[in-house]
């Protein structure tokens, strides 16, 4: 997507947040899979509102966005404020929402800083909080709460693994592996048993989705958290395994410091669940890049993976 925004377009959208809203400059953010511009204002308590363009699927994007926020609101975490989500086309050909703005840039930009472990052990503490939020089941989450909530974690995921797995026999050429693969997660289904429940996922938790910035005292600090298209109710291990999955494939130092960070799990194999979770992850993120083109034989994308895979069941 590529829209030509310019300060009078930027001003009719701000307006419906307060009519005396002046727009002091714009520009395009950093990252992220949609359109995302900065609005610096004159004169407000504000300082910045985020605009954010959302294409036309999945139809419930800007909804979820807004109702995921306003569920982690509830624990005075880092996250933006929605401000207004429209989806009538009538400023703009695409739906967006306005949104307050958090200080910081993304972790990625932070990398290679020496303190980085340090907010990796943030990001640890900031996903534990994150699961504070219990989910009346298990389910993604769609615009006005979980689509097809299911009420053990055993029923949700099994259903996940024979969804993922027909997935990637459909896009992959190694039947033997993706019968390994079956057969390996088949055998610890019984840790599905062991959730004491549905918690709030963000599922997406890596270093382009988390802010920071140097605080006062010198020393990074995180200051937001972004991006919840991806949320769903999980059991906690399955939002933690993907966090820790995502983040040390982007820094291998990540995930020591995040799984310290979140600190000790009750739970019968927490070793055994996380393993099992990855699998799930790992073949669910081959089906993704595979599908959107990426080169199959890519060491930083599907080829990995499928390296990965096949060393799990060795």
């Amino acid at each position: 997507m590529t829209l030509e925004l310019d300060a009078e377009t930027i001003s009719r959208l701000i307006q419906h947040i307060e009519p005396d809203l002046t727009v002091s400059g714009f520009s395009r953010l950093e990252g992220g899979s949609t359109e995302v511009y900065r609005i610096d204002l004159a004169n407000s308590d504000y300082g910045s509102l985020v605009l954010k363009i959302y294409p036309d699927e999945p139809e419930w994007g800007p909804s979820k966005e807004a109702l995921v926020a306003g569920w982690l609101k509830d624990l005075t975490l880092p996250v933006p404020t929605w401000l207004r989500v429209d989806e009538s086309r009538s400023l703009l050909p695409l739906r967006y929402s306005l949104l307050t703005h958090l200080p910081g840039r993304s972790l990625r930009h932070w990398m290679a800083e020496p303190d980085i472990k340090k907010v990796y052990r943030q990001m640890g503490e900031l996903l534990r909080r994150i699961h504070a939020v219990p989910m009346p089941a298990y389910g993604y989450v769609h615009g006005q709460g979980i689509d097809k909530p299911i009420p053990t974690n055993a029923d949700y995921m099994i259903a996940a693994f024979d969804d993922v797995f027909r997935r990637f026999r459909d896009l992959g050429d190694d039947p033997e592996l993706a019968s390994r693969l079956q057969q390996f997660a088949e055998g610890s289904f019984d840790i599905f048993d062991a959730s004491d429940g549905a918690v709030l996922a963000h599922d997406d938790l890596h270093q382009g989705n988390v802010l920071a910035v140097r605080g006062k005292a010198g020393g990074l600090e995180l200051s937001g958290l972004v991006d919840f298209g991806n949320a769903r109710a999980a059991d906690k291990l399955f939002d933690l395994a993907k966090a820790l999955f995502c983040s040390a494939h982007e820094d291998p130092r990540s995930y020591q410091p995040i799984l310290e960070g979140y600190g000790s799990v009750d739970h019968p194999d927490t070793e055994r669940a996380l393993r099992l979770y990855t699998l799930f992850h790992r073949v669910s993120m081959w089906c993704w890049l595979t599908k959107i083109g990426v080169d199959a034989a890519a060491e930083a994308g599907p080829g990995g993976i499928i390296r990965d895979l096949r060393e799990m069941v060795i």
